[in-house]
């Protein structure tokens, strides 16, 4: 049973979401602010690692051709009139279908991969991947080749540590299932930017959902069930599969990125206009856009988290987040604060995560845009692992990154 504190902050959200139509009455005024953008970060030039960051970053980039794909094939073949909507709903039904077959394969990729990072955090001996039909040891490449095939299991990654912890286990059970929420996180920050497209529908719901099969397989291969023991063994109240379960399936119907996303869907069908506006209210020079909720396997809980993001014009953009325990060890909520501030080109940005307890987890950024269509910008972070977020984010500590973005 979810606890009163989960309740609670469901009714709320359901509560909030009859006022669906002012949001999207303010939506449907708001500029078509949209361009396609390609970023190249650090982490997808580190070909000799291949880590979670790398895949992540090159299913964006992919993600992005298929945007630039569908809107080609839109005008090459004439669908982009108002009666063509058959032609149209077709076209994103093929765009759609592989655009969901590439994201499996670079997602459950990155999910594997961050299994593996975790496990090498807490001090794990022997870390690798093997073949789930014959046990041979394969490449995290070979992974990913194999992974565009969903009728099978493309591989499992395996570890070793003598007197690994249910908190170490449990980090490493449910790491994986955090990185496809993080993907699906990053689609809806993107929207949020004025740069969605209704190709981010396939990835985004894939990725939300991807709790929901997972929570429903057993045996001893199941990171589910082997999160739910470990974190049960632990003595916190009772984690259950239809419980996880109702909170993904939860999280992703009332999160703003999946509303915008199927309201997004329908005005391409009905009048082809591919771009997806977030919902939002308006007021003056402020926008303030519908809550993403997000549920997070945690080493000693499972959490909700409700985050808000809010706009000032083309200067400012900022976000709040809660994330609280609703499964398991009911500690106490961990909040984000943050924003970015826009001078003449130039982007600040700092977040800020704290548990209350020791150093908060700090994330800075800065951006320069030379012009339009080209930008570059670097990304630093620093931590102590006192916070559920920098546990499941950032596995491997501290760290930087640069990258360079294309917008067109």
């Amino acid at each position: 049973m979810m606890s009163s504190r989960a309740a609670l902050l469901l009714c709320v959200m359901l509560a909030f979401s009859v006022s669906t139509r002012g949001f999207t009455e303010a939506a449907e005024t708001a500029p078509d602010s949209h361009r396609f953008s390609y970023e190249l970060n650090s982490d997808m030039l580190r070909f000799d690692g291949l880590s979670a960051a790398f895949w992540m970053g090159w299913q964006a980039a992919a993600t992005s051709l298929f945007a630039v794909g569908l809107d080609g094939a839109s005008a090459a073949f004439g669908l982009n009139g108002p009666d063509q909507w058959f032609g149209r709903c077709a076209l994103l039904a093929a765009f759609s279908a592989a655009g969901a077959v590439s994201s499996r394969a670079f997602s459950i990729t990155a999910h594997d991969a961050r299994h593996m990072e975790a496990a090498r955090a807490i001090g794990s001996s022997s870390v690798g991947l093997v073949r789930s039909d014959n046990g041979k040891a394969m490449t995290i490449g070979e992974f990913f080749i194999e992974s565009f095939n969903p009728a099978i299991e493309a591989g499992l990654y395996l570890y070793y540590k003598t007197g690994a912890t249910p908190k170490e286990m449990a980090r490493v059970a449910g790491i994986g299932l955090d990185t496809n929420m993080l993907i699906a996180e990053s689609i809806s920050a993107r929207i949020d930017r004025g740069e969605g497209h209704v190709t981010d529908c396939a990835p985004y719901v894939l990725n939300k959902l991807w709790g929901v099969p997972y929570f429903l397989e057993t045996g001893p291969t199941s990171d589910a069930a082997n999160y739910m023991s470990t974190l049960n063994s632990q003595g916190w109240s009772p984690v259950t599969g239809s419980a996880v379960i109702a909170l993904n399936a939860v999280s992703c119907v009332l999160s703003g990125c999946f509303l915008s996303l199927a309201k997004g869907v329908f005005a391409y069908i009905v009048d082809g206009r591919s771009t997806v506006r977030p919902l939002s209210i308006g007021a003056g020079g402020m926008t303030v856009f519908w809550p993403e909720l997000t549920t997070w396997l945690n080493p000693t809980c499972v959490s909700l988290q409700v985050s808000v993001d809010a706009a000032w014009q083309d200067t400012a953009f900022v976000r709040l987040g809660v994330d609280s325990p609703v499964l398991g060890n009911s500690g106490t909520p961990e909040v984000t604060v943050g924003g970015t501030v826009w001078l003449a080109g130039l982007g600040l940005g700092m977040e800020l995560t704290s548990h209350f307890q020791g150093v908060p987890f700090l994330k800075g950024n800065m951006e320069y845009r030379f012009n339009d269509l080209l930008s570059a910008g670097v990304e630093g972070f620093y931590g102590q692992g006192n916070t559920m977020r920098e546990l499941r984010e950032y596995p491997n500590g501290p760290g930087a990154s640069g990258s360079l973005k294309i917008r067109f």
